[in-house]
């Protein structure tokens, strides 16, 4: 369900991505883990502080309930969905962890043309027209957004929600999309998505350790 548009290039050469987020609300999902700690460790962990910062009444059963969640996404996202970043959207901790996917890009083609097909706007198994519009940002001029539909192979409509924007300076075309069947969810993040996505800035990958 969370199938990469067909428009891709190979990564970026000069450009890397950072993010400035809520993080009571986000989940940074590192693709790489630092020393002393794996994908289990990390998944207990981000489960639990999330788990307190909220609030909620203490419950290792449901912890360790969310940490399976994560554990997933984790899995899942990096070993099936082509993506260079994963940050899981989790206002509420019992709720179902929404992951969005970042790829970064090598810059290619028309801009226009190139970031409407990197949200998914040219996807020729969408069931009903794309709802395409630009989506102005401070530091890239005006990216774009696209809310599309699909069905799994059992009928189920889902929504895919992509942005694209483009870094001239590190020549490097920045690709977010998240999709999920459960549609109220999908329009209820969108406002929060579109925070993350504005708040994301291309870095040189000079010196960077990722």
């Amino acid at each position: 369900m969370t199938e990469q548009p067909e428009e891709w290039n190979p990564t970026s050469k000069k450009g890397w991505v950072r993010v400035d987020c809520d993080l009571s609300i986000w989940i940074p999902c590192p693709g790489v883990f630092p020393p002393g700690m794996d994908r289990d460790s990390w998944a207990a962990e981000s489960a639990q502080l999330h788990w307190e910062a909220a609030g909620l009444p203490n419950s290792q059963a449901a912890v360790d309930a969310l940490a399976a969640m994560l554990r997933m996404v984790h899995e899942d996202g990096y070993e099936q969905v082509l993506c260079h970043q994963i940050w899981i959207y989790l206002p509420m901790p019992a709720a179902l962890p929404l992951p969005v996917y970042i790829g970064i890009w090598e810059l290619t083609g028309e801009r226009d043309g190139q970031l409407r097909a990197l949200t998914g706007n040219t996807d020729p198994d969408m069931v009903r027209p794309p709802f395409t519009e630009e989506f102005p940002t401070i530091l890239y001029g005006s990216g774009v957004r696209t809310l599309r539909y699909r069905r799994l192979d059992d009928g189920t409509l889902y929504g895919v929600l992509g942005y694209a924007l483009r870094s001239v300076e590190y020549e490097t075309d920045v690709q977010i999309f998240t999709s999920t069947q459960n549609l109220p969810q999908l329009q209820q993040a969108t406002a929060d998505i579109d925070a993350l996505v504005r708040g994301i800035t291309v870095i040189s990958q000079e010196g960077l350790i990722r």
